[in-house]
């Protein structure tokens, strides 16, 4: 993951195994302000990548910003589609 002041391009795989880690990185930046997620670098993922994307909006809601989302792969429609919550990335 990199970040500069507005932004964080994830890369790699977004799993359950990863979800944690990013978690523990992106919470300074989501401190600091982020207001873009980048996934364009994501190579794989499942189902903890929506996980993931909720838990970064729920944090930035409370601190009164919202958080845009850029570079989804088509996996994470389809997952997001799959578990009926797609509304929900747009919202």
């Amino acid at each position: 993951m990199t970040c500069d002041q507005t932004r964080c391009r994830i890369t790699g795989a977004v799993t359950v195994d990863s979800v944690g880690g990013l978690l523990r990185e992106l919470q300074p930046q989501l401190e600091k302000g982020i207001d873009t997620l980048d996934f364009s670098g994501v190579e794989s993922a499942d189902s903890a990548a929506l996980a993931l994307m909720f838990s970064t909006m729920r944090q930035a809601r409370r601190a009164g910003r919202t958080l845009t989302f850029t570079g989804l792969p088509p996996s994470f429609t389809t997952l997001a589609e799959l578990y009926g919550v797609s509304d929900l990335l747009t919202a």
